[in-house]
């Protein structure tokens, strides 16, 4: 069976393995991006200290990131905005992901998005690098590490 329905295409395969395959490695991913943060405390994390930090004494592209989504997972908003913007929209696409992997894996379908072709964009990758890079300057420029 397969069906389209707009950019979304989705089939019901006869084994229900092609779909664990399918959406079970994504979903594990992003469910343990969005739930561990309830299950450890912070200060329980065994993080290493940033190494781009400890050589240059600026914090590298994707410091900030952990706090944050901690911050995220607590409520606190505010304090994860401020501390590094683009955790936000990061955090909306975990959600995203975790939500499409996991209704796919509950229906017993397999779902191919049209987000694919634009992952393929050269485009959309400088976008992404431009977005890490203002992010990067916005924390650089107000002295967080």
């Amino acid at each position: 069976m397969y069906h389209v329905t707009g950019n979304t295409k989705w089939t019901r395969p006869d084994s229900y393995w092609d779909v664990v395959v399918a959406h079970l490695p994504i979903a594990l991913l992003t469910g343990l991006g969005l739930f561990l943060p309830t299950w450890v405390s912070y200060h329980d994390l065994p993080l290493m200290k940033c190494a781009f930090l400890y050589v240059t004494g600026f914090p590298c592209p994707f410091c900030g990131f952990t706090r944050s989504f901690w911050a995220l997972s607590a409520g606190e908003w505010y304090f994860a905005v401020r501390n590094c913007p683009l955790s936000l929209g990061v955090y909306g696409l975990l959600v995203i992901f975790f939500a499409w992997h996991s209704t796919a894996l509950l229906l017993g379908i397999k779902m191919k998005s049209g987000l694919y072709p634009l992952c393929k964009s050269v485009y959309t990758w400088w976008i992404i690098g431009g977005l890490f890079f203002i992010n990067w300057v916005y924390r650089i420029s107000f002295g967080l590490t």
